[in-house]
């Protein structure tokens, strides 16, 4: 009777040591991290990603060139930008790409004005449209997109000498009697303010009819004022 009862206790232990789930369970615990872990990685990848492109809405035509402020002697703090598709002053702001221009030169050997100075187009850096003539005196000046293979004169400009101020005339390569006008920009008729249009109109010496170029510094995105 004392066996049986030895012979019935040896199956207990034997059922008892069955329980091996517990590896198993703990080896089914073991891989959520590395899920958990793997998706936390890519979150300072897309952040970083999205830090650059903050740094890249330049045109892509334009967008590895230098570029200039353009201003008239009449309100230097105000530069030249587009907003709502016209070309007009706002205040100066570097951090805003639509207040750059490339200056553009390409074909400055083979288009020259009647007193021999070189043509050059200027590109928007934000929106890559080029800066056209108007249709004639006292109108707007115009935006084309730019194309970089094709000698369009519509879009070409070229500066006067200096006119002892360190100001130039801008005006048409094929009409140099349109200077490029921020229009009643003169102290006469009221000043620059934020939206002046600019036109083209027969040359008037006046301060809203003489401009300056200066390039931005690329590392500081201040002004650096090196006149071209």
């Amino acid at each position: 009777m004392d066996r049986g009862n030895h012979h019935h206790s040896h199956p207990h232990p034997h059922h008892h040591h069955t329980p091996t789930p517990p590896p198993v369970v703990h080896h089914h615990h073991t891989p959520p991290p590395p899920p958990v872990h793997h998706h936390h990685t890519p979150t300072p990848v897309v952040v970083v990603h999205h830090h650059e492109t903050t740094h890249h809405h330049a045109h892509p035509l334009v967008a590895d060139r230098a570029s200039v402020k353009v201003y008239c002697k009449a309100s230097p703090e105000f530069a030249l930008t587009i907003h709502d598709g016209h070309v007009v002053l706002a205040p100066s702001n570097p951090a805003d790409l639509r207040q750059h221009w490339v200056k553009d030169e390409k074909y400055s050997n083979r288009v020259k004005d009647d007193e021999g100075f070189p043509s050059f187009s200027l590109i928007n850096k934000k929106t890559g449209q080029a800066l056209k003539h108007s249709i004639g005196a006292t109108h707007p000046v115009q935006l084309i997109p730019y194309n970089p293979d094709h000698l369009d004169e519509s879009i070409l400009w070229t500066e006067s000498r200096d006119l002892g101020d360190g100001y130039r005339a801008v005006r048409m390569v094929n009409n140099i009697r349109l200077n490029v006008d921020a229009l009643n920009g003169d102290p006469q008729h009221g000043g620059v303010h934020d939206g002046t249009k600019i036109v083209l109109w027969e040359w008037k010496k006046g301060p809203n009819q003489r401009w300056n170029m200066t390039y931005y510094c690329k590392s500081s995105n201040l002004v650096n004022m090196f006149q071209l």
